[in-house]
Parts: structure tokens; sequence; C-alpha cells
């Protein structure tokens, strides 16, 4: 459990006195914002939302429901995602993407790039999907320029067989790779990220970006504060995001992108440029690509980005390889006394633990020889203990919150389920102290529904 770990995304400013602020208009005839240099502050708004609504369990709750609050939760096994996703209310779980008209940068057998080489990530997913026969006119997808690729070939096998301009994270050269899945993941709220020298990204919170410190979601990245309808409060860190890419002398032939640039005698090396601005953009269309090869990642609009995260395909192949560990890509229990729901111990032993490493191994080895006979990620991923380790986000407002504690922090909830829980109530005392006293003290690890 030690590589658990949960970490605040954003998160409305100031949410008991906002709390406070809409519990008193509930009461009041005047209109509460004329008196905003009065309000109280943060410290002394809690105490006053104990005293007059929480305390007295009054029943109206609605207040609790505007600050809201949005966590990175890492590396947690899938059994206590699905769990956690159980009867929730309010709370709402994603995954890093792009929108449709972000334009991906490929390149020629000579790893050069041009206008005519980039397409957008909607068009692809168009064409991965449908084929050429089902692909919507460019208007729709929001761009107006000639279509980017060849549509001579259908569908799949020729997007797969286009060179992908990706980053060789070791020596931040460019290489090239190969797509191999185009995803659509809903309709979720879109940030425009701009840089210094004006390239710009429309992406989730979530969505990794490589900058100057490594892989960082953008929210973490830039520290992104917003309020309770997504807009951009303030930018709370210095970012800077790896782009698409200074020519330099070659000095090796190792590598394959190397071999390609022979004859040019030049690489195409990152380079980083200042994030200026973010701002919100609402609920967009949004996609991601999953690229095949040792770096998963690609261009976005000239910027490095991540490519979809799961918790199948490369990472098991990279356990069958020797390249990962087994525990950082699935969970299991530590070698200790347990005990189940009906109260019966037992002991998990140092021998049982390492005859299910093996096993986890076996089945890494049998996914991978699945992939290799032609088999589908979908239908090879059955093979794989269920305990796969996941990184997701959540948001909530506080009401539901409380609500998700009061459900998976109990005596009988699974083990993995309290430890969350535990990660999560530190977020929730930080953010909202008085409020999460009032819990601690009187609702925690008590199995009550939330107010």
């Amino acid at each position: 459990m030690e590589r658990f770990c949960i970490d605040v995304i954003a998160a409305t400013p100031n949410p008991q006195q906002l709390v406070w602020a809409a519990m008193h208009q509930d009461y009041s005839e005047d209109y509460v914002w004329n008196s905003r240099d009065r309000w109280p502050p943060e410290q002394r708004s809690g105490e006053l939302i104990v005293k007059h609504l929480l305390a007295g369990d009054r029943g109206h709750y609605g207040c609790l429901e505007h600050p809201q609050i949005t966590f990175n939760v890492g590396y947690f096994p899938h059994s206590m995602m699905q769990q956690v996703r159980t009867h929730r209310v309010g709370v709402s779980f994603d995954v890093q993407c792009l929108v449709a008209n972000t334009q991906v940068t490929f390149v020629n057998d000579n790893g050069e790039t041009s206008k005519e080489l980039r397409t957008t990530i909607g068009e692809l997913y168009e064409r991965w999907t449908n084929g050429e026969k089902n692909i919507p006119q460019k208007s729709i997808l929001g761009i107006n320029e000639k279509p980017s690729i060849d549509y001579q070939c259908e569908g799949k096998n020729s997007i797969c067989k286009m060179h992908l301009r990706v980053l060789n994270e070791e020596n931040n050269l460019f290489e090239t790779g190969h797509i191999k899945d185009v995803i659509f993941s809903g309709i979720q709220p879109v940030y425009r990220v701009t840089l210094a020298d004006g390239k710009t990204l429309d992406c989730t919170v979530n969505h990794r970006l490589f900058t100057s410190a490594g892989w960082q979601t953008m929210g973490d990245a830039v520290g992104l504060i917003t309020s309770t309808d997504g807009c951009v409060v303030k930018l709370t860190k210095p970012c800077s995001v790896m782009c698409n890419g200074i020519a330099v002398a070659s000095n090796t032939e190792s590598s394959q992108w190397q071999s390609q640039r022979q004859s040019a005698g030049t690489n195409i090396k990152a380079h980083p440029v200042k994030v200026t601005k973010v701002e919100y953009l609402g609920e967009h269309k949004t996609y991601d690509l999953e690229v095949e090869g040792q770096w998963h990642n690609f261009v976005a609009n000239g910027m490095v980005v991540h490519n979809s995260f799961r918790y199948t395909g490369q990472r098991i192949i990279n356990v069958a390889q020797g390249k990962q560990d087994i525990e950082e890509v699935f969970y299991l229990r530590p070698v200790g006394n347990y005990t189940n729901r009906q109260g019966k111990r037992y002991f998990y032993s140092e021998v049982q633990r390492n005859e299910d490493l093996k096993w986890c191994l076996e089945a890494c080895k049998r996914y991978q020889q699945r992939i290799e006979e032609g088999l589908s990620e979908e239908h090879a991923r059955g093979l794989i203990p269920f305990d796969a380790r996941q990184n997701f986000v959540l948001s909530c407002n506080m009401r539901s919150l409380m609500h998700l504690l009061d459900l998976r922090w109990k005596k009988d909830a699974q083990l993995e389920a309290q430890k969350f829980c535990e990660l999560l109530y530190v977020h929730f005392e930080q953010w909202a102290p008085a409020v999460a006293q009032w819990y601690k003290e009187n609702r925690a690890k008590k199995a009550k529904l939330s107010p």
C-alpha cells in the first residue's frame, strides 16, 4: 500500500465561506453578494457552519454541494476502483483526453513533418472507427483545411502504418512510433493551455503533459485552482511544456531515429516553452491515442503529451519482458494477518505471496502471447489478474465527498478502500478544516449516510 497516493488537482478556494454565503442566502431577504465585504473569514465561516447547520442536524444540507474538489488518485487496485464507484452520488471519474481539433504530428520516411502530414485527433477517430466512406465533412470537425491524410486506404490499417512523431524521453530527441488505438473519451470539461510562443492545447485537467519537470497532469503542472463553475481562479505554479522542436547536430547513430536522419546530419530536440494562460472552455467531446512501442507519447499542437493510460496493454507486456516490476503494475496485499467480513482471521504468508507474483507474471506472458497471435486487447485482457493498478481522477462536491467516506470508510469495507478514505480525508481536512473535524467526530467510520 506504500504506492497508494492522492493529490489535489483543483479545489474551490475558501469553501467554508462559500457554504456560509449559500446558507446565509437561504434565510436572508437581502442579496448577500452586496455584503461580501462583511462575510466572515474562512475559519469563522467554518465555525458558523458547524454551529448553525451541522451540529443542529437540521437536514438542510444543499449548501454543502457548492464547493468542488478534484483529486488525482494513483496506483490503487482495480477492485477498489469498483468499490468506490458503487452507490456513488455526485462523484465523477475521468481519464485524460484532448478535443477533436487537436493536431497530431506525423512524419515522412526521413522523419520530416509538414502541414500536409498533420491531422486532427477527431479526424483520426472517424477514420479509425468508420473508414473512409463515413468520414464527416471537415466543417463538422471544426477545421477548414483539406484532408491531411491519404484516404485511398480505408480504416485502421493505413493509420497504423503512418509514422507518428514521439519523443525519446531519455535523450530528449524525437523518433517515430505508430498508433495502436484511437479512443473516444466522452464529453468532459476542457481547458485551453496557452504557451509563450502562441501554441495552444485544449485538454482535460488531468491530461499529462511532458514538462521541464517531467510528466505532470495539466492541473498539477500549473497549480490550477478553479471556481465552482469550472472557471480558472488562478495558476499557482510556473510551468514549461516540452515542445517540438529544435534541430541539433547528430553525434551518434545509435537509435532508429538517428539512422533515419543520418543523411541530413541533424536531429530534432524538444525544448521547453512557458505556460502563460489557462482558460476554461466548457464541456466538449474528447479523444486520445494509444501509442505502440517504448515511448507512450505524441506531439499534439506542437506539445509533447502522454497517450491513454490503460490498466492493460503495454504495461502488461513490459512485465512479461522484464521491463517493468510486477508490483508496479499489479497490487498484492503485504504479508500479514487479516480478517474477513465475517470476522474470520487468516494469515497471508510470504510463500503464498511469491506464488501469486509468479502467477501474475505467467498471466502477463500469456497475454503477450495472445496479442502476438492476433487477439484483440479487449479479448486478451480477460487473462489478466483482476487487481491491476489504476490511476484516475475523481471530482465531487463537499456533500458527496462525505457520502463517499460514509460508504467506504467503515470497518467492513475493503481494506484498500479504507486506505483510500484515509488519504482522502487528509485533503478534506486541509481544504475545509472545520467541516472535516465535525465529520471526523460525528460520522467517520460509523457507516452513516452523508447529510
